[in-house]
């Protein structure tokens, strides 16, 4: 007990236990640091008793440590028996800070390991006098791993040419000492190669003189996979590049260092780079500057890739065409720090660009031409042509004699075939200007078939055929198309089907399809049982100035047009056409094209209208019209004053723009009919002048007479201020419906005064 007491003296936990490790006794000091009281301790087994108080217990070389938790912290106390006279007495030493430093050590190992393990790293020892290697568990990549590998087992797998580099390695190290870093290959069991990078380095020395190897195993495959993938995709850039004429470029936004390939030296060229130098931008021609300058301050601010075509400086001037690609790297502030490009050869693309632009500005030029050509020739043309049909037209109501009304009709047929052939090259000029235009407006597709086979009816009696007529049940009456373009379409397959057919008939079988709500194709067949034709012909057939061969020209006359017209503007329609046929027996030629439904609630409408014959009742009604006539041309005033004559006009005459004002200024007309072509002031001018003059003549009616007859050229004048536009060569029942129409129910001066 005394022991005890000096012990506690000291400040050492102690109790005095016996034979079989229970405690007898304990010093205070033991029982202030367990917290249990004296009584409970006796009889108590130590270790038990320990393990029951403590927070925790771990083993600790021959024993245990015990840890303690207190209001100063923790506590690592651990039981140690006297020696000699004290055997039955254990002090409990403290031994946080021992236990504290072991944990440090423990956990480094731990991280050690893990980050080892991580990398793919291993440790390994070799033992040159046994030729045996001792691996760490992360070496060990198959298998369970053995304490002792020998080295015939290790060296089996190693590639071929690795083995004798690894041996060279070991002997030398073994021999002489000293470290060593090899790059090995070794075979996995898939067949694959394994790359590890060994650190070798000697150890101490054996009782035989040589020494022991240490060292670090790292497994480098992936590294080394990507380093060949990349060496791949290198190399495949580079002939990419090569074939493409294309470098690259990096700038290093901060220190302004510039990286560029050989592929973009060779591209710029040493005489470009040598002026970029001296110059910011001086590698691009002094035109492109400011463009690429403007692409690059863009690129700075832009997240994404600029792109701008310019052209290489070359000191003798010629043109280098580039394409160049840049695209700004920022951190993670936004702030630029990196810029990537790439330029690439455009020289042939740019030159075939150039060309091809160039091209077209000569093709459109060249289509102005033609148009501006075929409209003078329409010009041209259609005036002597309106005083050759328009005395015609009026020669039919002198009362003429058979013979010589013979010789008129001949004249009026001529005239027709020419203003007809006159009218389709106009019409291909204008679909191939791509100035063609469908107008659809709502009619009856019905009454306008019926007005067609009316119209054909007589040509095809006077050679002997009928036309027959057919239209499906089902076919909405109303519908929205275009009627000119219908009209002119199964015109020249009625025409053909006429002229082609000696003896038989010919037939129009229409139906209708309704392919989406509201909107129908129409399907109009028109069948002969004329010449047929091969399969040879029917392939040129809707080729322009194309016909089955000379003798069909020679025969039936034609220029090959109308059928090449008709597909194109059926196309232009939605729909097409087709033909089927047999030599000898006959053809079908199918006209397809879409229509929509009509929209009953429209509270406008714009139905298919012809120019009928003014009724009775009209032409008493217009009966002493005062009327300006403005025309150079003497004759074609001469024909407006036959065409008119049963409307017992009275006429001022006019030969310019300039004479029509002063007239107008003099006297007052009830209609303006107003050519457009003319000296001194041509017809827009007049127009022009007429609208923006005094109040009366806002409201005047003009008819615009014109030779023009191009696409648009209606519109063109309406929209200058004329009321309507009748082109030449007139048509004499044309002249008095339009005339009808724009005086709708406005009072004639003759009745006023």
């Amino acid at each position: 007990m005394a022991l005890l007491e000096q012990l506690g003296a000291l400040g050492l936990a102690a109790a005095q236990v016996d034979e079989d490790g229970r405690v007898s006794r304990a010093n205070e000091t033991f029982v202030q640091l367990t917290g249990v009281s004296a009584d409970r301790l006796s009889g108590a087994g130590l270790t038990e008793f320990l393990e029951s108080i403590s927070a925790e217990h771990k083993s600790y070389g021959d024993g245990a440590v015990y840890r303690f938790t207190g209001h100063k912290g923790d506590m690592w106390l651990r039981p140690k028996r006297g020696r000699a006279q004290m055997s039955d007495v254990v002090i409990l030493s403290d031994v946080t800070a021992e236990w504290s430093m072991l944990g440090k050590l423990v956990a480094s190992i731990d991280v050690r390991d893990r980050l080892m393990r991580d990398a793919d790293i291993g440790m390994f020892r070799y033992n040159p006098d046994e030729e045996t290697f001792h691996f760490s568990d992360s070496l060990v990549k198959r298998g369970e791993a053995m304490s002792i590998y020998r080295l015939d087992d290790i060296v089996k797998d190693l590639h071929p040419d690795d083995i004798d580099k690894d041996k060279q390695v070991r002997d030398r190290l073994s021999l002489q000492g000293g470290t060593a870093t090899l790059h090995l290959r070794r075979r996995k069991p898939d067949g694959t190669w394994r790359h590890t990078l060994a650190q070798f380095t000697s150890g101490r020395r054996l009782p035989s003189g040589k020494y022991e190897i240490f060292g670090l195993s790292q497994n480098i495959t992936e590294l080394v996979d990507a380093r060949d993938q990349a060496a791949i995709m290198h190399d495949r850039l580079e002939i990419a590049m090569s074939a493409a004429s294309a470098g690259v470029y990096e700038i290093d936004l901060r220190s302004s260092e510039r990286w560029t390939s050989p592929q973009y030296q060779e591209l710029a060229g040493p005489e470009a780079l040598a002026r970029h130098s001296m110059r910011p931008f001086g590698m691009y021609h002094d035109d492109d500057i400011a463009a690429v300058r403007e692409s690059w301050e863009s690129c700075l601010r832009s997240p994404g890739v600029q792109s701008i075509d310019a052209r290489l400086y070359r000191p003798n001037g010629e043109d280098q065409w580039v394409r160049l690609f840049m695209r700004v790297q920022r951190n993670e502030h936004a702030i630029p720090v990196r810029a990537v490009g790439l330029m690439l050869d455009i020289q042939e693309e740019k030159q075939a660009e150039l060309a091809l632009i160039e091209a077209k500005r000569q093709a459109e030029a060249a289509t102005v031409a033609k148009s501006n050509f075929l409209a003078s020739m329409s010009h041209e043309i259609r005036t002597p042509l309106n005083g050759v049909l328009g005395m015609a037209q009026s020669l039919v109501n002198d009362g003429l004699l058979a013979d010589q009304r013979e010789k008129v009709d001949v004249i009026l047929e001529s005239g027709k075939t020419l203003t007809a052939l006159l009218n389709d090259v106009l019409d291909l000029s204008k679909i191939e200007a791509g100035k063609m235009e469908i107008s659809p407006v709502d009619g009856e597709l019905g009454q306008t078939f019926e007005r067609l086979r009316q119209l054909f009816l007589s040509k095809a009696v006077e050679r002997g055929l009928t036309i027959d007529l057919h239209i499906a049940p089902g076919m909405p009456a109303m519908l929205h198309y275009d009627p000119v373009r219908v009209r002119q379409c199964v015109g020249n397959l009625l025409s053909n089907a006429i002229k082609f057919t000696e003896r038989g008939q010919v037939k129009m079988a229409v139906s209708s399809d309704e392919v989406s709500p509201g909107e129908y194709r129409i399907s109009v067949a028109v069948t002969d049982t004329g010449i047929g034709m091969t399969e040879a012909v029917r392939s040129r057939l809707f080729t322009t100035f194309t016909q089955a061969d000379a003798t069909i020209t020679r025969r039936f006359g034609g220029t090959g047009l109308g059928l090449a017209i008709t597909r194109q503007l059926a196309q232009l329609m939605g729909g097409d056409v087709a033909v089927e046929s047999e030599p000898g027996v006959g053809s079908t030629f199918t006209l397809t094209f879409l229509a929509s439904a009509v929209d009953e609630m429209s509270p406008v409408r714009t139905v298919d209208t012809s120019f009928p014959a003014p009724s009775e009742a009209t032409t008493k009604r217009l009966r002493g019209l005062k009327i300006l006539l403005v025309d150079d041309n003497a004759v074609n005033r001469q024909v407006v004053k036959l065409f008119l004559a049963q409307l017992s006009p009275k006429f001022v005459e006019a030969v310019n723009g300039q004479e029509a004002l002063d007239r107008l200024h003099d006297e007052a007309f009830d209609i303006v009919l107003l050519d457009v072509h003319m000296p001194v002031m041509d017809g827009k001018e007049a127009i022009r002048h007429i609208r923006a003059s005094a109040e009366a003549w806002r409201s005047l009616p003009v008819i615009a007479l014109t030779a023009d007859a191009m696409s648009g050229d209606r519109e063109k004048y309406l929209a200058l201020g004329m009321s309507d536009y009748v082109s030449k060569p007139l048509d004499q029942r044309e002249l008095t419906a339009k005339i009808a129409g724009v005086m709708g129910e406005r009072p004639l001066l003759a009745e006023a005064a």
